[in-house]
């Protein structure tokens, strides 16, 4: 009897191969929207808030509502029921039309407790933000107003050290019998003397003319008193231009002036070198007007400042 002759294997897979792998490929959708919806960022779901806001992105309002009702999407959304709770938090107001009595005949009240948990994590989540922010807040306010009163407080101690320096230096001059000669000013930092430069050199010289030397002998007393505070010395001229091979500008004449008075300083007081500072501006910082002679003679000085013992200590 002849054997029957067997059919050829049909080429490719067999045709429950296919339904297997749509099945799998589902199974797989499925856990990968269930792992996805495991996992509650504040950050995302901001951001997914953000997206149905109608100022930011052009949508109905109502798409606010499907979103709670979980309409739109379904595959993970409808597990954030917290998200009113975020919308009223940007300023947008819910309103719920019609949908969610669907809800509730379709039996969602049946995990009321669970959505009550989940709208906690992301209420507690938003107040600890905005605590923190605060916290912060009020923190940098503080050490603003902090910072400002210590400054007062600083600027107050220092003017009323300035004042004390001030009656002292002037009872010492008026005994001197130099305060005529002398233009006396002070505030929080400092008490100036301004020594008028026609009394102290010759137009467009830095040496110290002789009949000055017991006027800068009692200059140096006073200063002597105040060794431990800071005293600059600087000295200015007017804005006429010098004509002099000796010095090639106001500013250089002015320096050699400045450290004339130091050098004459140093030799008649006890003073501590490392507490005293010179500088020359030449006509850069005029007192007075540089259109007439007067304001030109005002101009012309030597100006010592002698710093209170709060703003010496600081520098």
């Amino acid at each position: 009897m002849a054997k029957r002759k067997e059919k050829p294997a049909e080429e490719g897979s067999p045709a429950w191969m296919a339904t297997f792998s749509d099945l799998m490929n589902l199974l797989l959708c499925f856990f990968v929207l269930l792992f996805a919806s495991s996992t509650t960022d504040a950050e995302k779901i901001m951001r997914i808030v953000n997206s149905f806001n109608p100022e930011s992105y052009s949508i109905l309002e109502a798409g606010a509502v499907s979103l709670v009702d979980g309409q739109i999407i379904s595959g993970g959304v409808t597990q954030l029921p917290g998200i009113e709770s975020f919308l009223e938090y940007i300023g947008m107001s819910v309103e719920a039309n019609g949908n969610n009595e669907d809800i509730s005949a379709s039996g969602a009240d049946d995990g009321e407790e669970d959505r009550d948990k989940s709208i906690e994590e992301p209420d507690s989540t938003i107040g600890k933000f905005s605590d923190e922010q605060t916290e912060s807040e009020s923190k940098e306010e503080t050490s603003g107003m902090a910072e400002k009163e210590l400054k007062e407080q600083m600027e107050e101690k220092g003017m009323q050290q300035s004042e004390e320096m001030y009656d002292e230096i002037t009872e010492i001059a008026e005994s001197y019998d130099i305060d005529d000669r002398i233009v006396m000013d002070f505030n929080s930092q400092f008490v100036s003397l301004d020594l008028n430069g026609a009394i102290l050199f010759d137009a467009g010289q830095a040496e110290i003319r002789s009949d000055a030397n017991v006027f800068m002998q009692r200059i140096a007393a006073i200063l002597s008193k105040y060794k431990d505070c800071v005293i600059e010395i600087e000295g200015h001229t007017d804005n006429v231009p010098i004509s002099s091979a000796q010095y090639e500008s106001n500013r250089y004449l002015s320096t050699a002036r400045a450290t004339k008075v130091l050098e004459f300083v140093e030799e008649n007081a006890d003073l501590i070198d490392e507490n005293i500072k010179v500088a020359g501006y030449g006509e850069s910082r005029p007192v007075a007007s540089n259109a007439t002679e007067e304001g030109r003679a005002k101009n012309r000085r030597v100006s010592i400042k002698i710093y209170n013992q709060l703003n010496s200590e600081s520098q």
